[in-house]
């Protein structure tokens, strides 16, 4: 099993590597890698509110004001008041926080460029059922 663990750490740490190195390609350069994670995940969630955002990061609701605070004065995300409920606010992209998506986009097709170089056709048959297979296990099912 410890092949299996330093098999997975692998994986993450090659994952991180080229989503840095797509972050550091770019002109964005005002953001900490504790911001990027942040940003990475408002766009996983979906216009999170910040509570929802506080729950997910396991972090307390003021911590989350204050990281949405700055974000939104780099131009990352702007609050949005819910249509349904004017009370609860949305966090969501700005501008300069589409950009993120972008890279992410760029990311990804980068790891899979790395990932295809390594594997053949079959292999990477079999990697992406056993990936459709995780991504569609119930503990994985955010949404």
């Amino acid at each position: 099993m410890s092949d299996f663990h330093a098999l997975i750490s692998y994986l993450s740490d090659l994952i991180e590597k080229i989503l840095l190195e797509t972050f550091n390609d770019s002109d964005i350069k005002d953001l900490t890698q504790q911001q990027i994670h942040y940003l990475k995940v408002i766009v996983r969630m979906k216009y999170p509110t910040v509570t929802e955002l506080a729950n997910e990061l396991k972090i307390k609701k003021p911590t989350v004001t204050i990281l949405i605070d700055k974000l939104e004065k780099k131009g990352y995300i702007k609050r949005v008041a819910s249509k349904s409920d004017r009370r609860v606010t949305h966090i969501m992209m700005d501008e300069k926080g589409q950009i993120i998506q972008q890279l992410r986009k760029i990311a990804s097709r980068r790891l899979e460029e790395t990932i295809s170089r390594s594997l053949n056709e079959t292999e990477v048959s079999i990697l992406a059922e056993i990936l459709k297979k995780l991504a569609n296990s119930p503990e994985n099912n955010n949404d």
